[in-house]
């Protein structure tokens, strides 16, 4: 038998100096002052295309999100019948926000979402949340492209070239970029698109600020190594709303409506339960850059000054 012999290693740690270590750190803020949580309803054919949807504009008040606004939007070709089910329901509800909050349900076209209520949003650095972020943000928008990283470019607004008579992606709204990674999770960001043309005297324009996307399944499942659903999500973290028991019909009824509705106090809860888990991690990233569990080990190594092997050589 070959002799085995002890090896011994002498080893120590450097401290990073001031630079290298704000290399870890952003200057955004763990948390945004404000969240859009929204949900898409869409049909039950092949094609999902969008039917209506709800929304709720979120404040950070007492560390946790409480709704100042709640509104409806809908695709912009919805029959007067189906349309006239929505008018009624916003007319007659009233909306569930805090106090000093807006009680009265917004009723907005798909365009008109966009601009006012997403575009707004984009602007004000709130969070765009989700729970399965990836099929409400491809169902809203009105065309796609293959992106330079090999996700999907989405379209949100278009205009008709007067030449051409044609639709063209307006280039003064940003785009969404998705690239799936797995089942679970997918790299979401905006593009830096101008918000005017350039100006004459500084041949410069003013670009709209970069997006901050979560989705909440995929920050649950980097905190939990586990892949919830709302329904089981929400059972889990019992939350005050619960999921409906109810099987998509994909039809603008008072059952569809209210079933929508639930879904996004369900996720509004759900964002403020998770919120408590994480804020439990000393980690400077924000929620909206976990990805998986590594997403999460990665930023404690950061925050022991742990230098990656490629690095250290």
């Amino acid at each position: 038998m070959d002799k085995v012999n002890d090896i011994y290693v002498r080893a120590y740690t450097l401290q990073l100096d001031a630079k290298r270590r704000e290399k870890h750190r952003t200057n955004e803020p763990r948390w945004c002052n404000h969240a859009l949580v929204w949900d898409a309803e869409s049909k039950i054919t092949p094609d999902q295309t969008l039917t209506f949807g709800f929304w709720r504009f979120c404040e950070l008040q007492n560390r946790e999100y409480v709704a100042l606004e709640e509104g409806i939007f809908h695709e912009n070709s919805l029959s007067a019948e189906e349309l006239a089910i929505l008018r009624n329901f916003a007319r007659k509800q009233k909306a569930e926000t805090v106090e000093g909050g807006c009680d009265r349900i917004r009723l907005y076209s798909r365009s008109t979402f966009i601009d006012e209520v997403l575009g707004l949003s984009i602007q004000a650095h709130a969070y765009i949340a989700n729970f399965q972020a990836s099929f409400d943000l491809s169902r809203i928008c009105v065309a796609w492209e293959t992106a330079q990283n090999g996700g999907w470019s989405l379209i949100l607004s278009q205009w008709k070239n007067p030449k051409t008579k044609k639709l063209q992606a307006n280039k003064f709204f940003p785009r969404i970029v998705i690239k799936a990674l797995n089942s679970k999770t997918a790299i979401t960001h905006s593009t830096r698109a101008p918000m005017s043309e350039r100006s004459r005297k500084t041949n410069k324009a003013k670009l709209w600020p970069r997006a901050r996307f979560l989705d909440v399944r995929t920050l649950l499942w980097a905190l939990r190594n586990r892949s919830y659903s709302l329904e089981s999500a929400c059972r889990e973290l019992k939350t005050a709303h619960q999921k409906i028991d109810h099987t998509p019909t994909g039809k603008v009824t008072v059952d569809e409506i209210e079933y929508a509705r639930n879904d996004v106090a369900c996720t509004v809860d759900l964002l403020n339960a998770v919120k408590q888990e994480f804020d439990l991690h000393p980690i400077a990233p924000g929620p909206d850059r976990m990805f998986s569990p590594a997403s999460v080990a990665k930023s404690y190594l950061n925050e022991l000054n742990i230098l990656h092997p490629s690095e250290k050589v």
